[in-house]
């Protein structure tokens, strides 16, 4: 008999063990497979629930980064790249540093389901184009495993954080806080739990890409929650008068988020190549394409021109706008780089968008008459 899709994920999916706990009746060693929630101690046999006070399993993942090296880490960081501005590693002042473990909420589950549906395609008949669909189905078997911020990190700008390959111990209050700053939970459990899974549902059907859907069965299999706390050093620095922050993974001493002012010199040529290139792509490329080739061929490549020079003016754009001061670090969610763009559109920005996307929409004119020009010779 063939596995259900339920059974091959369970099958397959890596089971992940905590140890360390200990049977209150007995005082015996056990190890406890991930998610798992009630279970008999194979020493007393006593009934237990892996379950704390505040109603979710918490742990924590021990610093294995000194506070020199972190801040090594953090002066490594001023050095690097050409975006950050000339002397910055020279010149930066360290005013503070000291460890912080933040919670995380860890949620984790499998979807396995499939989806029913039609996917668009397209043929070549002569010279013209036709779009059809093709019944197709889908499995979906997918594994998420994600964090989410349980407290207000916005000062800290760490989203989220990777737990792949770390060692988790149970929590414990005294230890973390005798080693740095503890954090407490704010946020609900349920609706990060309810959240996520909502999201991961998505992300599943997503995936697919199925373009309609006439049927679907997605089931969330060994959906578990807990609470992970994670150590992170912040270490604070000034430059020009101003302090910046820069946040670094205590366990494997990646930077997580970092602040830092923007090279202005480094912004205004990336910004003018930039937006030349795009310009010239959008315009007298297209036209010389569509002088020197047949139709059909050099229309197809005046469009992926066009749209490589847009991306290219965007980008320079945005580099050049944005570039006055630097945000870079495994910990930045692509939740908050939407919220910096729509806040600093609001605040004035809008009338400059308005007028790349008018400079974009006459250089497309500009290219279009000028291969009117060229293929009238």
């Amino acid at each position: 008999m063939e596995e259900t899709i339920t059974q091959q994920a369970i099958r397959l999916k890596k089971e992940k063990v905590i140890k360390g706990i200990t049977c209150p009746s007995c005082s015996g060693e056990l190890d406890i497979s991930e998610g798992v929630r009630t279970l008999n101690c194979k020493y007393c046999g006593t009934l237990l629930v892996a379950k704390d006070l505040a109603g979710s399993m918490r742990f924590y993942v021990p610093r294995k980064l000194k506070r020199e090296d972190a801040i090594n880490k953090a002066y490594n960081w001023l050095g690097s790249g050409l975006a950050k501005a000339k002397g910055l590693k020279a010149n930066s002042k360290i005013t503070e540093a000291y460890l912080a473990y933040i919670p995380y909420w860890r949620v984790s589950a499998d979807a396995v389901g499939w989806i029913f549906g039609q996917e668009e395609k397209t043929r070549s008949s002569g010279n013209s184009t036709e779009t059809y669909y093709e019944d197709v189905e889908k499995r979906i078997m997918t594994t998420f495993d994600r964090t989410y911020s349980a407290c207000e990190v916005s000062e800290l700008g760490v989203k989220h954080v990777n737990l792949t390959g770390d060692e988790m111990l149970p929590m414990n209050a005294e230890t973390l806080q005798r080693d740095g700053m503890l954090f407490n939970v704010v946020s609900s459990e349920k609706d990060a739990f309810d959240s996520a899974l909502e999201h991961f549902k998505n992300e599943a059907r997503a995936s697919a890409k199925v373009d309609r859907v006439t049927f679907e069965h997605i089931d969330l299999i060994r959906k578990s929650v807990s609470v992970v706390y994670y150590p992170l050093w912040v270490v604070r620095y000034s430059f020009a008068n101003r302090v910046y922050q820069v946040v670094v993974d205590g366990d494997d001493g990646t930077i997580c988020y970092g602040k830092a002012p923007g090279n202005n010199l480094y912004r205004a040529v990336v910004g003018i190549i930039g937006m030349a290139a795009g310009m010239f792509l959008t315009t007298f490329f297209g036209a010389f394409m569509i002088a020197r080739n047949s139709a059909k061929f050099s229309f197809a490549v005046f469009i992926i021109a066009f749209i490589i020079g847009i991306v290219l003016i965007r980008g320079a754009y945005k580099k050049f706008r944005y570039g006055g001061e630097v945000e870079q670090g495994t910990g930045i969610g692509d939740d908050e780089k939407s919220v910096t763009i729509s806040q600093s559109m609001s605040s004035g920005t809008t009338g400059e968008v308005v007028g790349i996307a008018k400079n974009v929409a006459a250089s497309a004119v500009v290219g279009a008459v000028l291969g009117s020009i060229f293929n009238s010779d």
